[in-house]
């Protein structure tokens, strides 16, 4: 798989992504947007190639970074690497792996191995209460999908609202109006919304 970076494109007039072509002490590049190929050179800075081993769903691939020597990366952190179908893809470190001991946070220079997930796109799971049974929902969606407790969300021909969601991190978010992008959550507790408002019975005063 071809390995990409961040540089500056003339054309683009911006820093987007490219394909590195060939190696070197002038790197040749093929901007992604634009298709221009043009040269770059590297920085004084000594860069090192990571091993990057990315899951989605139940798979999971291989792929390289580049960052500098000494540059700190920790669970948490997001960058893009090139997806199997060629496209930029944004995974999260999940952990890191230095001499042979998984850890948090590591420099390049002593990271064997980092693992991420894909949070591109990802699997939401939804808890569906029916009143006497739940029914388990499962659909993909953009990972900087935003979740609101108290809003109302829709998965074909199913309406429902958001009452709580499990995070990935343990705790639980419940406050209505608490957002929470889709690559965070855990799981969606949730309960059918009512197509309509019902009404307040109205009586009419009687007359004296």
């Amino acid at each position: 798989m071809p390995e990409i970076l961040e540089a500056y494109c003339s054309e683009c007039g911006d820093m987007t992504i490219h394909i590195l072509l060939r190696g070197g002490s002038n790197h040749v590049v093929r901007c992604r947007d634009c298709k221009t190929i043009h040269t770059i050179t590297p920085g004084r800075e000594r860069c090192c190639r990571l091993r990057v081993v990315v899951s989605r769903g139940g798979t999971t691939r291989r792929c390289t970074i580049t960052r500098r020597v000494g540059e700190e990366i920790c669970a948490g952190d997001e960058f893009v690497v090139e997806g199997v179908d060629g496209e930029p893809r944004i995974v999260r470190v999940t952990s890191i792996e230095s001499h042979e001991r998984r850890v948090r946070c590591a420099e390049v220079g002593e990271i064997d191995t980092v693992w991420a997930r894909d949070v591109s796109s990802v699997l939401l799971k939804i808890s569906l209460n029916l009143g006497a049974v739940t029914k388990p929902i499962k659909y993909m969606v953009p990972g900087e999908k935003e979740l609101v407790i108290g809003r109302e969300e829709r998965y074909k021909n199913i309406v429902y609202v958001v009452n709580k969601i499990k995070l990935r991190d343990g705790g639980f978010a419940w406050r209505k109006g608490r957002k929470v992008f889709a690559k965070d959550v855990k799981r969606v507790f949730a309960s059918l919304a009512t197509d309509k408002p019902r009404q307040q019975r109205t009586h009419p005063e009687k007359s004296l």
